[in-house]
């Protein structure tokens, strides 16, 4: 999991308002990582590597979701 540090995701569905996040922590133990808005710094999420790796949930690097949705 150490390749998720500092990478770039984007969400399919807004969370908070926004889409653009970035990798702040990972936890190993528990198979989840800590992430922040590009945006708004201050809002951080908590998600599990699984739903990461989810591509109906989310797409790696900052990515158009008109794109995503439509194909």
């Amino acid at each position: 999991m150490n390749h998720l540090s500092k990478s770039k995701w984007t969400s399919i569905e807004r969370l908070n308002g926004w889409r653009h996040y970035e990798v702040l922590n990972i936890f190993k133990n528990r198979q989840e990582v800590e992430m922040f808005c590009i945006c708004k710094s201050k809002i951080k999420i908590i998600i599990s590597y699984k739903d990461l790796k989810n591509p109906s949930k989310w797409s790696k690097g900052w990515v158009d979701t008109e794109i995503i949705i439509n194909n």
